[in-house]
């Protein structure tokens, strides 16, 4: 479910017949497909799944995990903490693969009824033909020359600051998305045409930063150990041993390039954004405690001695109840 109204034409504030596009009817299928790639990706109240969402949920359990494991490191040869624990470091370091190879393999997914980076790539590959350089440059109201305020009437301040100058803000951003539209196409500024298409190699790319080699192991580790529950021949030579974080890094970096690529380029959404969402206040906050009392503990023993009497008690009286 969704807060946002079902016409895509909430977004503009210019009519398709206010922009300065000959191409029409392209327009009027990029604004529902635009209005449909950015649902997908863009953060939506009560919607977890957004691309946005997820990429976000996967950074900043991935920097809460490195963060909580720092602790593990001894300051001192005097120095105990409960971080050392081998049995809390090992519910840690599982819950961090789990979550990462799900995260990462929920982003790559290329069905079609789930929002992911993947299928919002290869959705916009399919309709690139709609991204000519006049719906990029006009789609939102822009003039398409840029260089059009220079036969308007000037005063003392355009002639001061040409088109810095106030009131030409439209002419100033119509300038630089002409500019990205540039080096997207390839094509110099003294051939520019309405019809310029992003080159092949652009989209190409993308898709080569996304099914990268770090990628594909950590999907393969999917596979076989948290989607299915493959068998010993199945699983080859890959031991299951974790994985590394420098994988992480690479497939991390890949994923937020190809959304940026994608959002700041493709898309040209022009909203600034971190990386990583901000953290709430106090996040390490009494970390500095200790994790349990000694009468906790010895009630914690305890506590795991009665789960396995009970757990025992599943295997017995099987026969009677057949």
């Amino acid at each position: 479910m969704t807060d946002e109204p079902e016409s895509p034409e909430y977004r503009y504030k210019t009519t398709i017949d206010q922009c300065d596009v000959v191409d029409r009817e392209a327009l009027v299928l990029y604004r529902v497909k635009r209005y449909e790639w950015l649902s997908w990706y863009e953060l939506r109240k009560g919607d977890p799944n957004t691309i946005q969402q997820q990429l976000f949920s996967m950074m900043f359990l991935d920097l809460a995990y490195r963060t909580l494991a720092f602790a593990r490191q001894k300051t001192d040869e005097d120095s105990v903490v409960s971080a050392q624990s081998g049995l809390l470091a090992h519910f840690l370091d599982q819950g961090y693969v789990a979550t990462q190879v799900l995260a990462i393999r929920r982003l790559l997914d290329g069905r079609k009824d789930v929002f992911s980076l993947r299928r919002l790539l290869d959705d916009i590959t399919k309709h690139q033909h709609l991204i000519t350089r006049e719906i990029y440059v006009c789609n939102d109201g822009l003039p398409f020359d840029s260089e059009g305020w220079q036969s308007l009437p000037q005063g003392v301040e355009e002639k001061m600051w040409g088109i810095q100058a106030p009131g030409f803000g439209n002419y100033l951003s119509s300038r630089a998305r002409h500019e990205t539209f540039d080096r997207l196409s390839g094509i110099s500024p003294m051939t520019r045409q309405r019809g310029d298409l992003i080159r092949e190699g652009v989209f190409q790319e993308l898709n080569n930063w996304l099914a990268n080699s770090a990628a594909e192991k950590l999907i393969l580790l999917s596979h076989k150990f948290f989607a299915h529950a493959a068998t010993q021949d199945s699983r080859g030579s890959l031991a299951y041993s974790g994985i590394a974080l420098l994988d992480v890094d690479e497939v991390h970096r890949a994923l937020v390039r190809v959304e940026r690529a994608i959002t700041d380029l493709l898309l040209f959404i022009g909203v600034h954004r971190d990386v990583v969402p901000m953290p709430p206040l106090g996040l390490l906050k009494g970390l500095e405690q200790p994790y349990a009392s000694a009468d906790s503990i010895t009630k914690m023993d305890q506590h795991w001695n009665q789960l396995v009497a009970e757990r025992n008690q599943w295997a017995k009286g099987i026969a009677e109840g057949l």
